[in-house]
Parts: structure tokens; C-alpha cells; sequence
């Protein structure tokens, strides 16, 4: 398994992890201009499982929204993110964010800001399999967990180029 990331600055915030939590049902976002916490509802064993809430609620210069994603587990998967990153008011944050999946695109949950950077991580054939990220006031980064599809099975036998 890989991690990928997190953009934003590693070392802020408080990190938060959900490894190998591949069976997302739904994603829960509470933001304004900014990200204030992303929550992930699972089903591990046949159990619905819900993850810790990563951030707070509220406090932002915009009417603080909740946006609930319901996936079609399990046949709509993550495929990906992409958003932005940046300072603001001295603090390092990703802020909007775009859920991608194999049907989908969900967002932007947020604002850009004029200076922000653009970030976009794909999974592309590979296995999503969670994400990552620090969050403090706001989400101060995020990143995701992907597994390779390639394996000694179905790997390219050097031994029989000509």
C-alpha cells in the first residue's frame, strides 16, 4: 500500500488516518469557505462503521453548510481528489476539495483563494484505500492511500522479450 501526500504543510495540524478503509458509503463534510471536518461512513464485515469526526464544526467567514455524499456502495468507488491549498489567515489549508469516483464527481466543498495551488491525486486502475490528512482550525492537509493492481501475477516476464 502507498501514501500519497498529503499536500499542505505535514507538520500542522493534529494527522488523522483512515489506512485501508476501502468501502466508503458516504462522505460527510462541514465547511464554508474553508474545511471544517470530513467524516467517512464505511462498511467493513458487513457492518456499517463510522469513522471520528477529523476538525469541528463552524467558524467560518461563510454560513457554516453540511453536505452529506451517499456513494452507491459498492459498486461507485473513490477514484480520487482534487481542490486547492494554501495560506490563510496564517495557517495552511486545503480548501475546496472534489470527491471523484467511477461515476461521479462530488463539490467543490469550499472556496478557493487567489494565490491557493492547485493539487489532484488519482487512483487511476490502482485500489483506493483510504485517506490521510492534519487538521487543526481547518483541514490543513489530506491525502489518500492506494494499493498497485500490478502484481507478480500479471507483471511483464522480462524473460520473455526477444
Amino acid at each position: 500500500m502507498f501514501k500519497i501526500g498529503p499536500v499542505g504543510n505535514a507538520f500542522s495540524g493534529r494527522p488523522w488516518d483512515e489506512r485501508g478503509r476501502i468501502g466508503i458509503a458516504q462522505i460527510f463534510i462541514s465547511h464554508g469557505d474553508r474545511i471544517h471536518s470530513l467524516q467517512f461512513q464505511f462498511v467493513e464485515n458487513g457492518a456499517v462503521v463510522l469513522s471520528e469526526k477529523h476538525g469541528r464544526d463552524g467558524g467560518s467567514k461563510l454560513a457554516p453548510k453540511f453536505n452529506a455524499v451517499t456513494l452507491n456502495y459498492p459498486s461507485e468507488l473513490i477514484t480520487g481528489i482534487r481542490g486547492y491549498y494554501g495560506i490563510r489567515s496564517g495557517q495552511q489549508i486545503v480548501s475546496p476539495i472534489i470527491f471523484t469516483t467511477n461515476t461521479a464527481s462530488y463539490g467543490p466543498f469550499g472556496l478557493p483563494s487567489k494565490d491557493d495551488i492547485e493539487f489532484a491525486y488519482e487512483v487511476g486502475h490502482n485500489k483506493f484505500c483510504g485517506f490521510h490528512g492534519a487538521v487543526e482550525m481547518y483541514q490543513n492537509t489530506i491525502g489518500i492511500y492506494m494499493e498497485p493492481m500490478t502484481t507478480l501475477n500479471n507483471a511483464d516476464n522480462p524473460s520473455e522479450r526477444v
